[in-house]
């Protein structure tokens, strides 16, 4: 199979190869043709990304405000188990977290990634199990399918909802956080139905910066994003300082997080985190 050969960004051909590399190892093979041809796909994805970004856009400058202080532990997870009418989608998955860490969950397709992240957003009830935050933690949860979102508010509406009136933010403050996110003008009066798939992870990751979290649980969160925004918001969470449960397949994403640890599902089972888990970020 021919690699691509256009000229892209550094960073974009860095994951394009880092790809390329898992097709051309299992591409030959029967039984990991299906998860090829997908990481083909994939790779066909960030090239078109790449291809329609805007030339001469402006750079976002997202900075996430620092999160307010929290107990030592900030989330314990007891004996968690999910089903949907057939097999568990997991069972028995126990784990915690402190504060400052961060942990990627990692899995296959259909191995209750999202599952989990909803669960602990009290989305979805677990069918066993439970789960509790620690003192003073105060949680953002971005949901990869947006639906979290209203279609017929607008994104300042989407701002305000989100705000602690205890802060007493004002609509420029709420503004000028959108505004980071290369969200400004009239379109912050736009109903968010209107907007694009990478204009509606902007808004979703503003509302996050609204409540002052200090844990947040990311659920794709560089999907849509084109190159430039996407490198933003890694430089910002990189250097925040509150904890983060993180889903990605985004594998240099990934690595500027730095993760501590790992979380493999649907088994449950958990470890330190080290470059080598980098390929399966790919291939989840």
């Amino acid at each position: 199979m021919k690699r691509v050969r256009r000229r892209r960004p550094r960073k974009q051909g860095k994951e394009i190869e880092r790809l390329q590399r898992v097709v051309d190892r299992f591409g030959a093979k029967a039984s990991k043709a299906a998860m090829a041809h997908s990481i083909e796909k994939r790779i066909g994805r960030i090239e078109e990304t790449r291809v329609h970004a805007a030339r001469g856009a402006r750079v976002m400058k997202v900075r996430f405000p620092e999160p307010p202080h929290c107990g030592e532990t900030v989330l314990t997870v007891s004996g968690l188990r999910k089903t949907f009418g057939g097999p568990d989608i997991f069972h028995d998955v126990s784990f915690d977290l402190g504060r400052g860490e961060r942990l990627l969950v990692l899995g296959l397709n259909g191995a209750g990634k999202t599952s989990l992240l909803r669960i602990l957003a009290g989305e979805v009830k677990p069918d066993n199990g439970d789960y509790k935050y620690g003192y003073n933690v105060q949680v953002g949860y971005y949901a990869q399918e947006h639906d979290n979102l209203i279609p017929q508010r607008s994104l300042v509406e989407h701002m305000r909802d989100q705000a602690p009136s205890a802060l007493g933010l004002t609509e420029t403050q709420l503004r000028g956080m959108l505004g980071m996110f290369g969200l400004s003008g009239d379109k912050v009066y736009q109903e968010s139905a209107t907007l694009s798939g990478g204009e509606k992870t902007k808004l979703a990751l503003a509302m996050m910066m609204v409540g002052k979290n200090n844990l947040l649980l990311l659920d794709e969160p560089t999907n849509n994003l084109d190159p430039s925004s996407r490198q933003s918001v890694a430089d910002s969470l990189s250097n925040w300082q509150g904890a983060i449960v993180l889903v990605s397949h985004d594998a240099e994403f990934v690595e500027q997080l730095a993760p501590t640890k790992i979380l493999l599902m649907p088994d449950g089972q958990e470890d330190y985190f080290n470059e080598s888990w980098l390929e399966l970020v790919t291939l989840a």
